[in-house]
C-alpha cells in the first residue's frame, strides 16, 4: 500500500468513527433475579443512549389465588406480564430484544418468553411488556428468573 493510501484510509476510518452515533453500538446483558413479585428489579442496562431501567411484574396472582390453586386446582393458570421500563436518550431509534426464563425449585425452566421492540429517539418513559401465561403455582414458587437483553440499532 502506498504511504498516501494509508493516510487516506486512516482519515476515512477516523471520520467514519466520528459520525457513527453511540446509540448504534450493540450490547448484550443478562442477569438472574428473584421474580419481582411486589416491586421493581433494577437492571440499568445501557448501550448508547438506550436503557432498560427495571422490570416489574403485572397481574401477579394474589395470595388468595395462590392458596386456591394449592388447595383446589394445581393446574390453574395466570397471565403474568413482565413490564420493562425503558428509555432512549439517544438521537436515533433503538431496538431492544428481551428474553425471560422462569425456573422452578429444581432448576428447570417452566416458562420462557421473548419480545423485540423499538424505542424512539428522545423517549424518556416507555415500556416493553412481555407476557407469560403459566401455572399460578409455578410463578408463585419460582425462586429465580433469568433475563437477557440485546440493545442495538433499529
Amino acid at each position: 500500500m502506498l504511504p498516501e493510501s494509508r493516510h487516506t484510509l486512516a482519515a476515512v476510518m477516523t471520520a467514519a468513527a466520528l459520525v457513527i452515533p453511540t446509540a448504534l453500538l450493540a450490547a448484550n446483558f443478562e442477569k438472574t433475579i428473584p421474580p419481582p413479585r411486589t416491586g421493581r428489579a433494577n437492571l440499568e442496562w445501557t448501550s448508547g443512549g438506550c436503557t432498560v431501567r427495571s422490570v416489574q411484574l403485572r397481574n401477579y396472582p394474589s395470595e388468595e389465588d395462590i392458596e386456591k390453586a394449592r388447595r383446589e386446582d394445581p393446574k390453574d393458570n395466570s397471565w403474568v406480564w413482565w413490564d420493562f421500563h425503558v428509555e432512549n436518550r439517544g438521537d436515533v431509534k433503538c431496538r431492544i430484544s428481551i428474553a425471560v426464563e422462569i425456573y422452578d425449585k429444581s432448576g428447570k425452566v417452566v416458562k420462557s418468553s421473548d419480545r423485540t421492540d423499538t424505542v424512539d429517539a428522545h423517549k424518556m418513559d416507555d415500556n416493553i411488556k412481555l407476557s407469560t401465561r403459566m401455572k399460578t403455582l409455578d410463578i408463585a414458587d419460582s425462586p429465580r428468573a433469568h433475563i437477557r437483553a440485546d440493545i442495538g440499532p433499529k
